[in-house]
């Protein structure tokens, strides 16, 4: 629909005049025959292109368009691309035959020439003639009604134009980009639910709880902004909460595909899944946002149960326009409202005034009122106002164009009741949006409509988008400007019109259409975009059931365009890569991440395929057929297993990226890659030995990529097949559009180095142009060449340097950003550089001094053993030091100052490091294999929250890890925000100090301690008792051992479920000394944790069963035995003692009960029981769910 009227006025319908008036001018065999059919066809498109600049400037929503006419007229067009574009890839492919040198026709016999000339010329021109005769009667009978074509088009019978009015009204030569906004009034409604999210009120009119965890629900229309408001308040309380994540469950196809892929690659249950889960989720306090929730399938069971289980004060926070989700949920509904008018308006002009423009500038144009009245026509949507606004920017302050807008019929527009039952469309579509479509310049319109072939929510990389795109032909080629170029300036346009947001993700930024965005585009594209018979672009991204669409697939084989497969599609793949003859149209094939190791000869059918996605495939090789794609533009291998490159390569004279990122696998490429001029991205160019009769790709090939863009690394220098005089032919200098390049020089297996002179002479040779931002030298064994100057690099931001033997002296570039230096031995010194923000240095022998770096960020310094001193560095935020012996005091921490900065520190290994000095911003503390370590300056770290050794007074500390310190004995004095204590191997660790501080606290305001988990494990002076149990209520993970704790005299059951009320987790360990004192059984106490979820039981020695009191712990979902010598059974109500039956609180039950208690469980595992039998009943129930170890 929309490709022939709104797009293909300007580009595809004036292509094929192009293209047919460059067939009529062919004096082949092949064209002559259907020379008078191509002159008709070249009057017919004449006639329509005047008729459809007409319809062009109809509105696409308006009533004067007759759908049905453009469809069909759009699958003519379609269809006269396809025989014209095929033709001219065959003449081509003729001519390329011909010229060959190599072509084995000349070798061939005359019967077989006689056959093989009828199968070139004959019959191609026969079956072109007939082609476009089909598409003349095709054009006949759309022209035949004239009626039909006066109403469409606004023209006579007679072929007579009606009103044109030239191009857009509002010719779209710049738009005006509004810069970063802050979200604006939803302050108030921030402020409610982040008060919700972190109140103690847990009264039903705040907030619903389910257990420990607290749910949210904001609930609006769509284009409301929920997403936007949920995005406010997670940045707002992410310091309150340990653990954050925000996921977006627009369908459960996507949750159950996930989970099934899930069990598959980690091999485990989702059941086991859930239970690894719950044990982090109840660790500390989480805050998970669920995003545009529809509906409630994935939820249901183990996921809730799941989450559910979280610590005390965490929070769901869910957005959705379905109220039956939150009700289902059981969360506490707050109802987003739409914006007020105020509201609206300051939206308004914050996104439709550019640069000075203020509020004056619309009265003095007379445009105030009408603005207002277009505000008022939003209907107080955030996504409507803001997208108005942003295309109201583009336009002048003229009365007649803000009036123009205001008096838009499709303010009234209402989406047709068969579109919006669409199960791809999800809501309507809003008028303020569609408004801002008919307002696209026509070369936008079909790069918007595209968009959605990607499924709801998914994350569209930029580059992967504009490849797609130039392979359709929808970016406008422009003289001495790439099309990459032109295509990145649309995608900026359509940013700025609020059309496509950008995503920040761990990759780097993608792209995102809004669902509502989603469903305009989806709506256009109609019939094109569906899953449908007669689609032309067809997506199996993310379909959980390929199954209808393959039938849809093969169905409409003979007019895809595209089709888009990735890992998740099933096992389609594999069986359409075996029938590739029917899919002979296709312009775009990604088989991204899909389980194929090879392509079938038949690819060469393809031979209008213009991207070629393999990327994260497991293909290995290329077969020789691939040279015959002659249009291919794009071949992306990237993270795929392809181990070497034929030599057919070089016949893809069209081909622009070959992307070649991180194939690790790649160990061969053919000479070849030199005929392909017109490569812009190639990432990787391996100098290769000859293999076999195949000569491999060598240096001089890369001196006629004179295209090149952004990252190359060459590999496999040194030896005989690269030469200085060779190397000082590619002018790398002279490849200014660079700005990575790697050099990897190649490791002789025989050891042998050639002269150091040679080698810095073959480096300079490969001068790399002075605008690169990055550079990496990898294996090379001269010295510094004498290029690599600070004034020749202005912009270099980035330099890695490993092997390299002979440098001596680092690269003094004032520019660098971040440096990274490896094996370097001879490196004696690192100078002063003023704008570094990151250092990573190892093993470099001969290191003893940092220079002083002011803007120094973060340093990193491994296996450099003569490093004494680091300089200045007022700006340091992190600190990692390893194996740095003659650290004496952190590199003179105190010679630094007093580090204002920093906040992390994790020193190991530096054996004469004996003090810290003072550091006022620390919050993370990590000191292990320091031995001399005697101590840490009092009282001045005090924003120090995550401690793992050396623990003092810190009254922000909220964790301490203490790990082998067979000297420390500090005691805590002050540490009111701990939630979190683990020791171990702490010989004179005392707790004294601990019990002292928790007592102090719950004196004050009777406030109870944060302490949630605390382990103490071979700490045998620590003596752990109940008396500092008693004091942590909030307690919800606890791990022990004998040598560490002294629990006696046991408290019954009863009190045990007083002292500690809330503990989830508990692991016990016994002691394994045969000298020492032990439990030997299992205390009894342990049957009163009535809220135990996780129990952990190691080293019992003397217990023969754990039987009888299994329903003591109703809610135990995971139970671990190991190194158990003597077990025999969990289950024995013959072991129950006459107290236990005395008391209350434990609950003896016969052997069926407890069999049917312990089949609640999730997870069983079993270590190093060798007596231990489980009843053949009790084992059927669990089934996968029980794992043995070390039996």
């Amino acid at each position: 629909m929309t490709i022939v009227i709104d797009t293909l006025v300007q580009t595809p319908i004036s292509i094929l005049l192009g293209d047919v008036i460059s067939l009529l001018k062919e004096k082949m065999d092949l064209v002559l025959n259907a020379k008078d059919d191509l002159e008709v066809l070249q009057q017919k498109l004449s006639y329509f292109e005047k008729a459809l600049k007409v319809t062009d400037h109809k509105l696409f929503f308006s009533n004067g368009r007759n759908r049905d006419l453009e469809e069909e007229l759009k699958d003519v067009v379609y269809d006269t691309q396809d025989i014209i574009e095929g033709h001219q890839t065959t003449i081509a492919l003729c001519r390329r035959d011909k010229h060959s040198t190599t072509s084995w026709n000349k070798v061939r016999k005359p019967w077989t020439s006689l056959c093989s000339c009828f199968k070139e010329h004959v019959s191609p021109s026969y079956k072109l003639a007939n082609d476009i005769k089909n598409i003349n009667q095709k054009l006949d009978k759309i022209k035949e009604n004239n009626k039909m074509m006066a109403g469409m088009f606004g023209i006579t019978p007679n072929g007579g134009e009606g009103p044109v009015h030239g191009e857009h009204d509002n010719p779209q030569e710049r738009t005006y980009h509004m810069g970063v906004q802050p979200p604006i009034g939803r302050e108030k409604d921030k402020k409610d639910i982040v008060k919700m999210l972190l109140s103690n009120d847990s009264t039903e009119s705040s907030k619903t709880h389910k257990g420990g965890v607290s749910i949210i629900s904001i609930v609006g229309k769509g284009g409301i902004g929920k997403t936007t408001l949920a995005k406010m308040v997670f940045k707002e309380t992410e310091e309150h909460f340990g653990k954050r994540q925000t996921v977006r469950i627009w369908c459960s196809r996507y949750y159950e595909k996930c989970a099934r892929d899930l069990e598959k690659t980690l091999n485990c249950s989702l059941s086991e899944l859930c239970t690894q889960l719950r044990n982090e989720l109840s660790k500390e306090k989480f805050l998970l946002v669920l995003d545009d929730v529809w509906e409630l399938k994935w939820w249901e069971e183990e996921v809730e149960v799941t989450l559910m289980a979280g610590v005390m004060g965490s929070n769901i926070l869910i957005t959705s326009r379905n109220k039956d989700v939150s009700e289902g949920m059981r969360a506490y509904m707050y109802e987003l409202q739409e914006f007020s008018f105020d509201q609206s308006s300051e939206l308004f002009l914050k996104t439709a005034l550019r640069g000075c423009q203020t509020q004056e500038d619309l009265v003095m144009h007379n445009v105030r009122d009408v603005g207002e009245r277009i505000v008022r026509k939003c209907g107080g949507l955030p996504l409507v106002v803001k997208t108005v606004g942003s295309m109201m920017r583009t336009k002048k302050m003229h009365t007649e164009d803000w009036k123009f807008v205001e008096g838009s019929k499709i303010w009234e527009w209402k989406m047709p009741a068969d579109s919006s039952s669409s199960s791809e469309i999800s809501g309507k579509i809003l008028p303020g949006v569609m408004l801002s479509y008919d307002d696209l310049p026509h070369y936008l319109r079909s790069c918007f409509v595209y968009c959605c072939i990607y499924p709801k929510d998914c994350e569209i990389k930029r580059e992967r988008l504009i490849k797609q795109w130039v392979a359709h032909g929808f970016i406008e080629e422009k003289e001495g400007i790439d099309v990459e170029v032109t295509a990145n300036q649309y995608i900026e346009d359509l940013i700025k019109r609020c059309l496509i947001d950008t995503h920040d993700t761990f990759y780097g930024t993608s792209l995102k259409l809004h669902d509502i965005f989603h469903d305009l585009a989806l709506y256009i594209g109609g019939k094109e975009y569906s899953h449908a018979k007669h689609t032309h672009h067809l997506s199996l991204v993310g379909v959980q059931d390929a199954e209808v669409h393959k039938c849809n697939a093969s169905g409409a084989a003979n007019k895809l365009h595209t089709i888009l497969v990735d890992g998740f599609s099933s096992d389609w793949p594999s069986v359409f890569i075996k029938d590739l003859t029917n899919f002979k149209w296709l312009r775009v094939l990604s088989l991204r991440d899909c389980e194929i190791d090879e392509l079938p000869k038949s690819i060469e059918d393809l031979s209008l395929v213009k991207y070629l996605d393999l990327s994260w495939s497991l293909v290995r090789r290329l077969p020789s057929s691939i040279g015959r794609l002659y249009n291919l533009q794009t071949l992306d291998l990237s993270e795929s297993r392809i181990k070497e490159l034929p030599k057919e390569m070089g016949e893809l004279c069209n081909l622009r990226h070959l992307g070649l990122k991180d194939t690790w696998f790649l160990e061969f490429i053919a000479e070849g890659l030199g005929k392909l001029t017109n490569l812009r991205t190639l990432h990787r160019f391996m100098v290769c030995e000859d293999k076999g009769k195949t000569r491999g790709c060598n240096i001089n090939e890369l001196k006629d990529l004179k295209k090149l863009k952004g990252e190359l690394s060459i590999e496999g220098l040194r030896g005989g097949r690269v030469k200085m005089i060779d190397a000082k032919k590619v002018h790398l200098k002279e490849r200014h559009e660079l700005n990575e390049v790697k050099f990897y020089f190649k490791e002789q297996e025989d050891d042998r180095v050639d002269n150091a002179s040679e080698e810095r002479g073959l480096l300079e040779a490969l001068e790399p142009p002075h605008c690169i931002e990055s550079l990496g030298i990898y294996g090379y064994k001269g010295d510094r060449p004498a290029c690599y100057l600070d004034t020749n690099y202005e912009d270099l931001r980035m330099v890695h340097q490993e092997r390299c033997p002979s440098w001596a002296t680092a690269i003094e570039i004032k520019s660098l950003e971040e440096l990274e230096v490896s094996e370097c031995p001879t490196l004696c010194a690192l100078p002063s550089m003023p704008l570094l923000k990151s250092l990573e240095i190892s093993y470099c022998d001969g290191l003893n001094t940092i220079g002083d770096m002011p803007a120094l960020e973060s340093l990193n310094v491994y296996g450099c053993e003569k490093l004494k001193t680091l300089a200045n560095m007022p700006a340091l935020n992190l600190l990692w030091i390893e194996g740095c012996e003659w650290f004496s005091d952190c590199g003179g921490l105190n010679t630094i100052g007093d580090l204002p900065a920093l906040e992390s520190l994790d020193v190991n290994r530096c054996e004469k490091l004996k003090t810290l000095a003072s550091m006022p911003a620390l919050e993370l503390l990590e000191v292990k294999g320091c031995g001399r370590v005697k101590q840490v300056a009092d009282d001045h770290m005090p924003a120090l929250k995550r401690l793992k050794q050396l623990p003092t007074r810190l009254p922000s500390l909220e964790e301490v890890y203490v790990e082998n310190s067979p000297n420390w004995e500090s005691t805590f004095t002050s540490s009111p925000c701990l939630r979190e204590a683990y020791f171990k191997n702490c010989p004179k660790m005392q707790t004294e100090g601990l019990i002292s501080a928790l007592s102090e606290l719950m004196g004050h305001d009777s406030q109870a301690t944060q302490l949630q988990k605390l382990s103490v494990m071979n700490c045998p002076s620590a003596r752990l008792g109940w008396k500092l149990l008693e004091q942590l209520p909030n307690l919800i993970e606890l791990k022990l051992d004998l040598k560490s704790a002294v629990l006696l005299p046991s408290p019954l059951p009863s009190e045990v479920s007083t002292f500690l009320p809330s503990l989830k987790t508990l692991d016990l360990q016994d002691n394994t000394n045969v000298d020492e004192v032990k439990w030997g059984r299992l205390p009894q106490w342990v049957w009163g944790l009535s809220q135990l979820e996780k129990l952990i039981l190691r080293c019992f020695s003397e217990d023969i069963t754990l039987g009888g009191q299994w329903q003591c712990l109703p809610k135990l979902k995971e139970l671990q035995v190991a190194g158990f010598p003597n077990l025999k059974s969990l289950v024995d109500v013959n072991n129950i003692t006459p107290q236990q039956q005395q008391n209350e609180t434990t609950c003896p039950t016969n052997a069926q009960q407890q069999i049917a208690c312990l089949s609640n469980l999730q997870s069983l595992l079993i270590d190093s029981c060798p007596a231990l039998e489980l009843p053949q009943d009790l084992s059927d129930r669990l089934g996968g769910k029980i794992r043995h170890r070390n039996i």
